[in-house]
């Protein structure tokens, strides 16, 4: 009998024993099981979250409206207008030409209501200084909106009408030649007399100062900058873009995010191979060095920068910054700029390798530009009314950019 009992007392304690194995086992596969699902639950979910923010900022305007943009003071007003005005009529206020034939500049205003025009050097030629100014007072009449009349009066050797047959007496030199002959105070008092001279033939932006800082001369830019002195540049980013701008000349700094040491040769080897130039200096080199003169203009309320066709590859190797969002964003984000976008010559080259598959002029729009500049102007019109018909350019879009732009016109006094 007491033989019987401990047989069965061990009996119990080996079927408790592998009870107790088999619930652990069975809690343990369990927890893992739910484990896997919640993962997996997790893992939908960002995916979800991911897909919902891509499709919102593939949806969302590059930059809203916000008070306290430079010309938000006449987003009002500028919203009504739009009210007004068609989708082709917009669209146009979203391109500014290059001009190089006044007379069929005025019928081509009317016809697309472009933004405004670059007149290149060759639209005046053979016009004496009355007859430059007749010129650009009827392309001022044929236009639907008020426009930008710009010239790229640089000094030195980008020039659009000074030391021209019609203004021989107006010739300026460059700032770097100026700034080692006079100091910054006469490169400064050099952009007054420019933006004064400009301002009586009619125009109303020059496109300059130019504020990229290359050190030595084989690089890009060396002849048409300043110094690589980033206070000296930067002091003369400020005083462009708060006292020309006060005789009336709005000015474009340029070329964002900056060529910096970029030489020469890259150009070149560019041009030879039908691509852009590429920048391969690191991203934090660039923002600690070449933003700067960007910032201090900005924060003196320059209306426009210009972005360059560069591949700046530390910030966005697949795209030229006046196609990279990346690009755009930081010019908006890290360098504060509220005021317009616009690109330089968009079909200088044949950047379509950089567009992900779109026309050059609907992909720079989308990149966050407010301005394309062209010379194929009804060509960049077409694609950009036809990506507005087809949804690729959204209404908010169209209209958020139109509405920057004729705030502008209305902080320069272009409109009344």
């Amino acid at each position: 009998m007491k033989k019987f009992v401990i047989i069965s007392i061990i009996l119990l304690l080996i079927g408790g024993t592998a009870f107790g194995f088999s619930l652990k086992h069975y809690i343990d596969v369990k927890s893992e099981q739910n484990k896997a699902v919640e993962e997996t639950d997790t893992d939908a979910e960002k995916e979800a979250d991911q897909q919902e923010d891509a499709t919102e900022a593939d949806a969302a305007p590059a930059k809203s409206l916000a008070d306290g943009d430079l010309f938000s003071a006449n987003y009002d007003k500028a919203k009504k207008a739009i009210e007004d005005m068609s989708d082709e009529e917009m669209v146009g206020q979203l391109i500014v030409g290059v001009c190089s034939d006044t007379d069929t500049g005025a019928e081509d205003i009317k016809s697309y209501s472009l933004a405004g025009f670059l007149f290149d050097s060759e639209a005046f030629s053979g016009k004496t200084g009355d007859e430059v100014k007749q010129s650009i007072a009827g392309i001022k009449k044929e236009a639907k909106v008020a426009p930008i009349i710009a010239a790229e009066e640089e000094g030195g050797e980008r020039t659009t009408i000074s030391g021209s047959e019609a203004f021989p007496e107006n010739v300026y030199d460059s700032p770097r030649n100026i700034i080692a002959s006079g100091g910054l105070q006469e490169v400064e008092k050099t952009e007054l007399e420019k933006a004064t001279f400009l301002k009586k033939a009619g125009f109303n932006l020059n496109f300059a100062p130019v504020v990229d800082m290359p050190d030595s001369s084989d690089q890009i830019m060396y002849s048409r900058s300043l110094s690589d002195d980033q206070k000296v540049v930067g002091d003369f980013a400020k005083y462009c873009s708060k006292q020309v701008q006060a005789k009336g000349v709005s000015v474009a700094l340029k070329h964002f995010p900056g060529y910096g040491t970029i030489p020469d040769t890259a150009n070149e080897e560019a041009q030879a191979n039908g691509t852009a130039v590429v920048d391969d200096r690191k991203a934090d080199d660039i923002r600690n060095k070449d933003y700067e003169p960007f910032k201090q203009g900005a924060q003196e309320g320059a209306h426009f920068i210009m972005v360059s066709n560069v591949v700046v590859k530390s910030i966005d190797a697949s795209h030229t910054a006046a196609l990279s969002s990346s690009v755009h964003k930081e010019l908006r984000d890290l360098v504060g700029f509220s005021g317009l976008i616009i690109t330089d010559v968009i079909d200088e080259r044949d950047y379509s390798a950089y567009a992900d598959g779109k026309d050059t002029a609907v992909a720079a729009i989308l990149a966050g530009n407010d301005l394309v500049l062209s010379r194929n102007y009804s060509t960049a019109y077409t694609a950009i009314l036809s990506a507005v018909n087809d949804g690729t350019i959204s209404r908010e879009m169209l209209e958020q950019v139109c509405t920057r732009v004729l705030a502008y016109k209305y902080t320069a006094g272009l409109i009344k």
